[in-house]
């Protein structure tokens, strides 16, 4: 399988397989891409981005194609609805079997479709603007109140079903896929930020903010008890800081405020952990900006670090692969079921 970032400046590719319920990285590869050719996560020059991407691709490849491919795209537009389905079990004594449990996510995905749809509808920014449903992925199950990794078997009354629908505008998407159209490979979209932070918190990490410092844009989210309840991005990213040095750190407080004071009132305090990609050391004022936001918020000490691979409990390498392969890496982690 493969996982695909498409951002402003480059596009990066990894190739992995599943082993032993980890994510395996067997190669990766990157291509720069003019400066114009994507904007906001829109793929503006199709040939040239293509173009980058098969070369990226060739080199991860290897020249033996993968079976699947998943696109990694943020943009201001892009939505992430994170769902709850209830249901009542009628004989809570009896243990649940397979045909139970398929379908309640069934009717779960169905249901959290219609509702990320209604919430498509009432979306300003998106209202009246063709959309396409990304992806939905059931995020995970409570029995009783006890988060589990399957329900065969169980017993119990309330069973909760988590599901993560994304959504994009058609033309962002579209775009995108275009650029890895093939007959020989099956492509799907996903938000790059969302695939990151499911990687986070399927890694172990249970309370924690994520932000990807892109060059064009900012891309965050939010996981609390392993699950990622919020994604946003917005437009300002690594290039507009590059072209005004003399009020970097006015700049930063700013950027820091669009960060975190949203996600406040978001199910209770911010979390004490943030993790950074693809902040340069010449913005180190960026992440010492937002962690000054959160001890005033929090009333107390933040943690601040970079997004390691090492981290990454569930992924291991044949490569080398940096910080900025990570999203990459997390749609890759999607493409193979990871989390099946």
């Amino acid at each position: 399988m493969s996982g695909i970032e498409l951002a402003a400046g480059s596009a990066r590719a990894v190739v992995a397989r599943i082993e032993a319920g980890h994510l395996r990285v067997l190669a990766r590869g990157e291509a720069g891409l003019a400066p114009d050719a994507i904007v906001g996560g829109l793929v503006v020059d199709r040939p040239g981005v293509s173009a980058s991407l098969a070369a990226a691709l060739g080199v991860a490849e290897r020249g033996v194609p993968t079976e699947r491919t998943v696109v990694a795209i943020d943009g201001d537009d892009v939505r992430t609805y994170h769902l709850t389905t209830p249901f009542e079990r009628e004989e809570s004594t009896t243990p649940i079997v397979r045909a139970e449990v398929d379908q309640a996510l069934r009717e779960a995905r169905n249901e959290a479709a219609r509702r990320a749809q209604a919430e498509v509808e009432d979306d300003p920014a998106l209202r009246g603007v063709a959309t396409a449903r990304l992806s939905d992925d059931v995020a995970g199950v409570v029995l009783d109140g006890r988060p589990l990794e399957s329900l065969v078997g169980y017993h119990g009354r309330s069973l909760e079903v988590h599901t993560d629908v994304s959504v994009a505008p058609l033309v962002l998407s579209g775009a995108a896929l275009a650029t890895v159209a093939s007959p020989r490979r099956r492509a799907t979209a996903v938000p790059g930020i969302y695939a990151i932070a499911r990687l986070v918190a399927e890694s172990g990490i249970a309370d924690a903010g994520i932000v990807r410092l892109g060059a064009d844009t900012t891309a965050l989210a939010l996981v609390r008890e392993r699950r990622v309840v919020g994604t946003r991005v917005f437009g300002l990213g690594r290039d507009a800081f590059a072209l005004r040095e003399q009020t970097r750190d006015a700049d930063a407080r700013i950027w820091a405020e669009c960060v975190a004071l949203p996600l406040a009132p978001r199910d209770g305090p911010l979390p004490e952990r943030w993790l950074f990609l693809g902040v340069p050391e010449t913005l180190t004022a960026l992440p010492n900006a937002l962690a000054v936001i959160l001890e005033e918020a929090r009333g107390g000490a933040a943690r601040i670090g970079p997004l390691s691979p090492a981290i990454l409990s569930r992924v291991f390498s044949d490569v080398a692969v940096h910080g900025d392969d990570l999203v990459a890496v997390g749609a890759a982690a999607i493409a193979a079921e990871l989390y099946g």
